[in-house]
């Protein structure tokens, strides 16, 4: 008996059944088609509705995806891989399954909101794009999902694909891993941070260690069998070759006791300085050669008398055809040959004294207690400041290589402080510290020089 309701056109039917609409309400037991949804039983692959309006296109205008950060594209995300890794502890080839979809997508649907990046290439495409098969890119993209990085949507045979104008897409949505970009930016930031870090803390060590080898240089031509040496020269013989395979703590307690170590070993040599005996730079002997004969000769004889305490003349041999030309390099200005150490020439005092601001601060900060800084606090403070003046880390190994730490470090006084010459300032620190160094390596750098005006400019100021 048909219903007295609102009367029901005639021609309305279930595409499933054929059953037109009134006689199928008089049912007791609903269609199927009455507890699914119009939606699901219009879609051809049976999308959950929320699913099909989650990843639809929203109305033009409205932008309601999430998108990128300001200034940052699609090549942006594919160099954050090994953090993204790292992050979700993805492996090598999921990690690599990973890049092969974001290369897939479009990269202006990284930055537009009102669309999301959807990866549409099959799973069969994939494979053989990654040398894999169907079945370990599907465990890639279930690994994926499970981490929170897509989202996959595709329809009941597996096709993926944009329907309806673009409002219904299938496929693997990377709306999920644009969401954390930030956070996987903050990442990356923290970890270069810490890679830049520990990359200062190996060149301090570097410098220390080669400050220590110059002092226990020096300290053995004084004191070869002071209790002391023994102990330095053990303590060196047991630091480590490379640090790479150290941490941060590790770099940190190693560069402790090299510190403690360099002070010990420096003050010894200055305590040995002032208590043996040698003259100072430009002391003159009391005893005067008084014989006019020996004034003249040029070669030493036995005969040739000599005044009291006077040595002996050392007899001239001729050096071979070639000597001049041999393998080993002459000793060059900055490397000092025969002449006086860097820190005797120019005091502490007087560098201190002609350092500018800037370089006085750093050098208070790793003198700590002491009254002057000597050669491993000059050092370090030259490796604190380089980012302060735009200098390349590469520059300073170029130029320690060139010409020494220490000189390296006097060099960078030399240039932190003609920042601000009135007459010829340096407008690029990194340029003239390379340069410095290639003058060094062709044997024409005058840092004497230099360091004499510094210290006169100061002096007069």
């Amino acid at each position: 008996m048909q219903d007295q309701g609102t009367p029901i056109p005639h021609g309305h039917r279930c595409f499933r059944s054929g059953f037109s609409i009134s006689s199928y309400r008089s049912k007791q037991k609903a269609h199927p088609c009455e507890r699914t949804s119009f939606a699901r039983c219009l879609s051809p692959n049976h999308l959950d509705p929320r699913t099909m309006l989650r990843l639809a296109s929203p109305v033009p205008g409205e932008a309601t995806r999430p998108v990128l950060p300001k200034g940052t594209q699609r090549s942006d995300v594919e160099r954050l891989l090994p953090v993204i890794r790292r992050a979700f502890r993805l492996s090598e080839a999921c990690a690599l399954t990973l890049l092969a979809f974001i290369q897939a997508t479009r990269p202006s649907d990284w930055t537009d909101p009102t669309r999301d990046p959807v990866c549409h290439a099959m799973q069969t495409a994939m494979a053989q794009r990654l040398g894999l098969t169907p079945r370990a890119v599907r465990y890639h993209e279930i690994t994926l999902e499970r981490a929170g990085l897509l989202t996959k949507t595709t329809a009941a045979d597996g096709s993926r694909g944009s329907f309806a104008g673009g409002r219904i897409v299938q496929g693997l949505s990377l709306a999920p891993l644009v969401e954390h970009v930030p956070q996987l930016l903050r990442a990356a930031a923290e970890e270069e941070a810490g890679r830049l870090h520990d990359l200062g803390l190996r060149r301090q060590c570097s410098a220390a260690r080669r400050v220590l080898k110059g002092a226990l240089q020096r300290l053995l031509e004084r004191a070869p069998t002071a209790p002391e040496t023994r102990d330095l020269l053990a303590f060196y013989g047991k630091l480590p070759r490379r640090y790479d395979g150290l941490d941060t703590a590790d770099l940190e307690s190693l560069l402790a006791s090299l510190d403690e170590a360099v002070e010990k070993c420096v003050t010894a040599v200055e305590m040995r300085q002032e208590s043996s005996g040698v003259p100072e730079p430009g002391f003159r002997l009391s005893i005067q050669v008084t014989t006019k004969d020996n004034s003249e000769s040029c070669v030493a004889s036995a005969d040739v008398k000599r005044p009291a305490g006077t040595p002996a003349d050392t007899p001239l041999v001729a050096a071979p055809p070639g000597a001049d030309k041999g393998r080993e390099p002459q000793a060059r200005d900055f490397q000092r040959g025969h002449k006086p150490h860097w820190l005797e020439t120019f005091t502490p005092r007087r560098l201190y004294a002609a350092c500018s601001e800037d370089m006085r601060m750093y050098l208070d900060a790793v003198k700590g207690q002491r009254a002057l800084p000597n050669e491993l606090d000059l050092v370090r403070a030259a490796l604190l400041i380089l980012p302060d003046l735009g200098i390349n880390p590469s520059a300073w190994d170029e130029a320690a290589e060139a010409m020494g730490d220490l000189a390296a470090a006097l060099a960078v006084i030399v240039i932190d402080a003609r920042r601000f010459d009135p007459v010829r300032p340096i407008r690029s620190p990194g340029g003239a510290l390379r340069a410095f160094a290639r003058l060094a390596m062709a044997g024409k750098l005058n840092l004497a020089g230099s360091l004499i005006g510094l210290v006169e400019r100061a002096r007069t100021e």
